[in-house]
């Protein structure tokens, strides 16, 4: 007798897949393969972009999604184009050995090193070398696929609110603050090292990290999860010889740079974190552009690319064009870019929804840029709304002012709520989520 076939989940559960997509690791998702593209220090050059953009057309369906860890991720890839377009990414050399290496290069790294003059440190080589090292160090191989490492230069680019489960950030020209398992302003310090030390630091604390969770019950996948568990001491005597305690009072030379930093900017993000101000206040050499969502064509990406000489790729799910054409502002603005920090587009979140997700029943990003127009002023009182196509919330798994998630076509809206959250406004039409949330914020902004 045998057994009877397992049950698939309603296509409008969420499914979580346990892993990050790669080029060597492609995710099948609504619109065929998704392969995520790790650009080492998010540097793209615009010879590279231009090939990329070929790819993303001749190889995919033209949608190329920036994602909030700096990279790229190119959608619909036939499953019989993937060889070519893997050794074409391979040439340009953005392809590991393989699946394992690649899945361990999770670095992010300051979006504007070298482009700020008010950071501290330059960090494009610390990044690189350590993003070299991740690959190379088969010991590493083992950590989670969503174990993270943040290098950060500090100046207009901080990434002060971008979690991690390792930071580096600079505290001067060539001193990082190694800190666990969080927020600039919530991650756990351990001490100061040398920018030279950064790779044999990581090195050493991927180990530990792998030995002591070992030794738990239940091994945690995250670092702040081992960090709760045991302490950071007993991680801190497996690198003290790289290492250089923070003073006691947590102030002194140094340190108190950090601190500062965490004052200026505590939990919250950088002035903006989708257009830096700095990009029209003359602090950086580049020019940034959103889009929507995220989203972008290959075309947009190819015209782009034309019209500078580099590319950074921030977490904020914009671009730096540096050293931009006299023209590079009207070519952005031609592809439908978002250059103003005004612009409510900046409000809205969005995963891919239908047609881009296997589990998504709606159009999400029809959705948002719906409430956008409806809603108008009403935006400006808000922070985010996230526009969500299952309760996993893919885009935004975090509160947001106004949420709307999606269940077999209808949509549920909470105002501070996670995805997936209870609501009494329940199983809307489109249309209805997007009078609903037009009305929430009016009653906001009224007080009633």
């Amino acid at each position: 007798m045998t057994s009877p076939p397992a049950t698939r989940p309603p296509a409008t559960w969420p499914r979580r897949r346990g892993t990050c997509p790669g080029v060597l690791a492609p995710m099948e998702v609504g619109d065929g393969l998704l392969l995520r593209v790790r650009v080492p220090a998010g540097i793209l050059p615009a010879g590279h972009a231009r090939r990329i953009a070929v790819l993303g057309d001749r190889y995919g369906n033209g949608l190329i999604d920036l994602s909030h860890r700096g990279n790229l991720q190119l959608r619909g890839i036939a499953a019989d184009a993937l060889t070519a377009a893997t050794d074409a990414l391979r040439a340009m050399g953005y392809v590991s050995a393989d699946a394992t290496s690649e899945a361990v290069r999770n670095v992010l790294c300051s979006p504007t090193a070298g482009l700020d003059s008010t950071a501290l440190m330059d960090v494009r080589g610390v990044a690189r070398t350590l993003d070299a090292r991740l690959a190379e160090d088969k010991g590493l191989h083992r950590l989670p696929p969503k174990f993270g490492w943040l290098v950060c230069g500090g100046g207009i680019g901080h990434l002060a609110d971008s979690s991690t489960d390792v930071r580096f950030d600079a505290v001067d020209d060539v001193r990082f603050r190694l800190s666990l398992g969080g927020t600039l302003a919530t991650a756990v310090p351990l001490g100061l090292c040398g920018a030279g030390d950064v790779a044999d630091i990581a090195s050493a604390l991927g180990r530990a990290f792998l030995e002591l969770r070992s030794t738990l019950p239940e091994p945690p996948r995250r670092m702040a999860g081992l960090v709760a568990a045991i302490g950071i001491e007993e991680i801190g005597t497996r690198l003290s010889p790289l290492l250089f305690p923070p003073p006691p009072s947590g102030g002194g030379s140094g340190w108190g740079q950090a601190s500062h930093l965490m004052d200026v900017f505590g939990s919250a993000e950088p002035p903006h974190p989708d257009l830096l101000p700095g990009g029209e206040k003359g602090l950086i050499t580049g020019k940034v552009v959103a889009f929507p969502f995220g989203r972008l064509t290959a075309g947009t990406l190819a015209a782009l690319a034309s019209a500078c000489a580099e590319i950074r790729i921030t977490p904020w799910r914009a671009l730096i064009l540096v050293a931009p054409s006299a023209d590079a502002e009207a070519v952005a603005r031609a592809h439908g870019a978002i250059l103003s920090h005004a612009d409510r587009r900046l409000k809205l979140t969005a995963c891919s929804g239908a047609g881009g997700c296997d589990v998504g029943t709606t159009d999400t990003h029809a959705t948002a840029l719906a409430i956008a127009d409806r809603a108008g002023p009403l935006l400006d009182e808000v922070r985010m709304v996230h526009v969500s196509g299952c309760a996993k919330g893919c885009a935004h798994p975090a509160i947001a002012d106004v949420t709307l998630t999606a269940r077999d076509g209808r949509y549920d809206v909470a105002l501070n709520a996670k995805p997936g959250d209870d609501s009494s406004h329940t199983g809307l039409s489109p249309a209805d989520a997007v009078a609903c949330v037009a009305d929430l914020l009016t009653e906001e902004s009224s007080g009633a």
